[in-house]
């Protein structure tokens, strides 16, 4: 992601360090759109092998194809950071080619409530 951008990591809020959600947007350059999709289609496979990823949705905007809208639920900043060393990930994260901004979100999630005895 470009230096001088708003994508950075570096302006995404705090995160938090027990069990949260985050969920945003992705801004793709157009250019780059469908090679992005294929990323996030193997990032979403390595998600499902990854025990502290808990939830992981990456969708495309059916608007705009170079927008894309991503939920993901991690069982703290431990998991969260793991799944961001990926080689894949870090190639996402480090090369300008395919994000133009990142608009993200930290939340901590509602516990499901206790099953009726």
């Amino acid at each position: 992601m470009a230096e001088n951008d708003d994508a950075s990591l570096a302006a995404m809020p705090p995160i938090p360090e027990d069990e949260f959600c985050v969920f945003g947007t992705v801004y793709a350059f157009p250019e780059h759109a469908d090679a992005l999709e294929a990323v996030y289609a193997e990032t979403t496979r390595l998600a499902a092998l990854d025990p502290g990823s808990l939830y992981y949705c990456i969708c495309r905007d059916s608007d705009d194809p170079a927008v894309f809208h991503f939920f993901e639920r991690y069982t703290g900043r431990k998991a969260f950071d793991a799944h961001n060393q990926q080689p894949i990930i870090r190639k996402l994260l480090d090369e300008d080619k395919y994000m133009r901004k990142v608009k993200a979100t930290f939340v901590k999630a509602i516990k499901a409530a206790p099953s009726p005895q």
